[in-house]
């Protein structure tokens, strides 16, 4: 599966700690991921706002290597992916059954596993429809990386891995090897390779019946998880369409849901948010929508995602994202020049 509109709240909590841990002013990190500190946390965060956060927490640092950083510390945390790679009797079993999954940790990395006799490479890929940095990308990568590599333990020899990273990463390969403890090449984008031996590697230390628990566990919260985003998409789509009418009371949503005002209110409780956490999410993904596929005028923009006051707008959106909609725009369009420089 691709990614997905949503990035579990467990990954972000890691994220949250990370970032504290590493001396970032976490006050502004709460609105761009639309968390009140005051009430619960959310089951599952917007994925653009989760790609705002890191942008911001990646700015702060300043550390182009930060990324590898993140992606060790996740893959040391106790989560599914872990688990089951630590559980398999080899690689092959758990990675080909973890990679369709991978979604239920980030919204925004899409995995593609190719498998041959000599090597099986997995590759990052970034989709356009979705905000991802390639310090996510890295991140991303060092978390499958150093996953692979503790579940080898013992067994693991210099040749069972290889990171690929981007050529202008590479001016950093000796400081990634030197965290990572995996060889590095350059290539055209983000991607591990394993070895055809450490493919097939048995596992003196393998756990089937803990690998078939954390297996089943993986495949009911898929299914909740795609229960959650059908429900979350249908809410969201009917929202933007009551803003293009600019009809966005409870009462326009629920008739178009053909349901009562309390049960759409029982619906947004089950899902962990509130009408006017998915109003300003709708708000906000308008606006990028627009801001990023054409060049109508800030002004109008604010008006049809509901603002009277342009001012008012920007202020808003310098919530969502940390920056202004014409920073945005501009960065929209320097990132999609470079990745077509980049193909060229």
């Amino acid at each position: 599966m691709g990614p997905t509109a949503q990035v579990d709240i467990v990954l972000v909590q890691h994220l949250l700690n990370f970032w504290s841990s590493r001396g970032v002013e976490m006050d502004p990190v709460w609105p761009l991921l639309g968390i009140d500190i005051g009430d619960p946390l959310p089951r599952w965060v917007n994925s653009e706002r989760v790609a705002d956060a890191h942008r911001y927490a990646f700015q702060f640092l300043n550390d182009d290597l930060i990324g590898i950083d993140l992606g060790q510390y996740v893959a040391r945390r106790d989560l599914p992916m872990a688990r089951l790679l630590r559980y398999a009797d080899t690689l092959r079993t758990g990675l080909t059954d973890f990679v369709p999954y991978f979604y239920l940790m980030t919204g925004s990395v899409c995995l593609e596993l190719q498998v041959t006799d000599v090597r099986s490479v997995i590759s990052i890929e970034r989709k356009t429809s979705h905000t991802m940095s390639q310090l996510q990308q890295s991140a991303a990568l060092a978390c499958i990386a150093e996953a692979c590599r503790i579940a080898l333990g013992k067994r693991y020899e210099e040749d069972d891995l290889l990171l690929c990273i981007p050529k202008e990463f590479m001016c950093y390969q000796r400081a990634i090897e030197q965290r990572m403890k995996i060889n590095v090449t350059g290539a055209s984008g983000f991607g591990l390779e394993i070895s055809g031996s450490a493919w097939q590697r048995l596992n003196l230390e393998q756990q089937p019946i803990l690998y078939a628990s954390v297996l089943r566990d993986l495949r009911r919260q898929d299914e909740k998880f795609k229960d959650h985003l059908a429900i979350y998409n249908e809410l969201r789509d009917i929202l933007q369409m009551c803003l293009l009418k600019r009809h966005v009371s409870q009462d326009d949503v629920a008739d178009q849901l053909g349901i009562s005002v309390r049960n759409l209110q029982r619906r947004l409780k089950a899902l962990g948010t509130t009408y006017q956490n998915l109003l300003d999410e709708g708000r906000q993904a308008l606006a990028m929508k627009v801001i990023r596929e054409g060049d109508m005028p800030l002004y109008e923009v604010a008006y049809l995602v509901g603002y009277t006051e342009p001012s008012a707008f920007y202020k808003a959106f310098k919530r969502w994202t940390g920056s202004t909609p014409g920073d945005y725009r501009q960065a929209y369009q320097e990132r999609l020049s470079a990745v077509s420089n980049g193909a060229e």
